[in-house]
């Protein structure tokens, strides 16, 4: 589906009036003057700002006409047009390049501003809500004057939308769970669904959430560490037809190889690990995780006051796609052709601008920012 963005308007002149003096309070505003006044817009050269004197006190009040903001000399238009522009991939010099081939240019640092104003207003504006019971998570590290900074995205898999955002100071267990804990209770969290990542198993056991990893990361991880151990051609292709079944026949066979790999020798100091010792960790990371890859085949979700098993109302996904596409959406892609970002909140004013551009943002739709 083809989405259509609405410029804001810029009118003329206009016919309102004020509806009362902003200094005394009185309602006695009678016309005084028409003043012409430029302004850098694509389809206007000026404007007619109305003045109006407080019959009271008079003083004088100025009306500008809709599209028009009053303390600078751009249209509101050309605002949130120079901010599309960086948005969808060109540099702040390229878009001013860009604007002023239809005479109304302006400069790098002014569309800069734009971009963090319209930010600002789309961090304002976001309150995503609602019950979600399944969420994924995940992180990406991003520069801010030369710096890495890591910043955590929280998203409904079933829509793909964004619901949370946070600067992390880290990616430690205990920084996880205090980004997530009161979040994922916020919307009701019953299942977590992120990578591999050791900080994520940790956050989801403290908060007491059951916890679904990535299959396809999962899957992609087990291939690295099989394609390093040498030999053992046949157990290697037990390990994978199980992992793409995950069944009960699935999860006795990694038992049982586990078993017949349990005598091999850790390594002594100074020696590399045997390719026995390689495969008696890697089925037992399986083992320890098998609840954590299964999760999706779970029915219920636990038992009510009278031990009857509760029935999910969810379906759990087997993968953290939605998440990893809702990152890309937002500021993946555009952080590549980037160099980097001036401060920590810059970075998080372009990363909401673009995802709300991008739609990617849950209950915030561009045009209630742009107007």
């Amino acid at each position: 589906m083809t989405t259509v963005w609405k410029l804001p308007e810029t009118q003329e002149t206009t016919q309102e009036r004020p509806q009362c003096c902003p200094r005394c309070g009185g309602k006695r505003m009678y016309r005084h003057s028409i003043l012409r006044r430029r302004v850098i817009d694509p389809k206007l050269e000026a404007v007619q700002v109305v003045r109006f004197r407080c019959n009271d006190c008079r003083k004088l009040v100025r009306v500008h006409p809709p599209g028009v903001v009053p303390q600078q000399q751009q249209s509101r238009r050309l605002q949130v047009l120079s901010a599309f522009l960086y948005v969808l991939g060109l540099s702040y010099d390229k878009a001013s390049v860009v604007l002023d081939m239809f005479d109304c240019g302006v400069v790098k640092s002014t569309i800069w501003q734009n971009v963090q104003e319209l930010g600002e207003q789309v961090l304002r504006s976001w309150r995503p809500s609602g019950r979600r019971p399944v969420l994924g998570v995940d992180e990406t590290g991003l520069k801010v004057k030369g710096e890495g900074i890591t910043l955590g995205f929280v998203t409904d898999p079933r829509s793909g939308e964004l619901v949370g955002l946070e600067v992390l100071a880290s990616r430690e267990a205990g920084e996880m769970e205090r980004w997530l804990s009161g979040l994922l209770a916020h919307f009701g969290c019953e299942v977590m669904v992120s990578d591999e990542l050791e900080s994520y198993k940790a956050a989801a056991q403290a908060m007491g959430l059951e916890h679904q990893l990535c299959l396809a990361h999962w899957r992609k991880a087990v291939a690295r560490r099989l394609k390093k151990i040498q030999g053992y051609q046949e157990e290697k292709d037990l390990i994978r037809e199980a992992l793409k079944q995950l069944d009960q026949p699935a999860v006795r066979t990694i038992r049982w190889l586990h078993g017949h790999f349990s005598k091999a020798p850790p390594p002594k100091q100074g020696e590399q690990q045997t390719p026995a010792y390689a495969m008696r960790m890697l089925t037992l990371d399986i083992t320890e995780n098998w609840h954590r890859l299964t999760c999706y085949q779970r029915k219920d979700k636990g038992l009510d006051d009278l031990a009857r098993p509760v029935a999910r109302d969810y379906t759990v996904p087997t993968t953290n796609n939605a998440t990893e596409n809702a990152i890309g959406r937002a500021i993946k892609v555009r952080s590549k052709l980037m160099r980097g970002f001036k401060s920590v909140s810059s970075a998080v004013r372009t990363t909401l601008l673009v995802g709300c551009v991008g739609g990617v943002l849950s209950g915030l739709n561009v045009q209630q920012v742009v107007q």
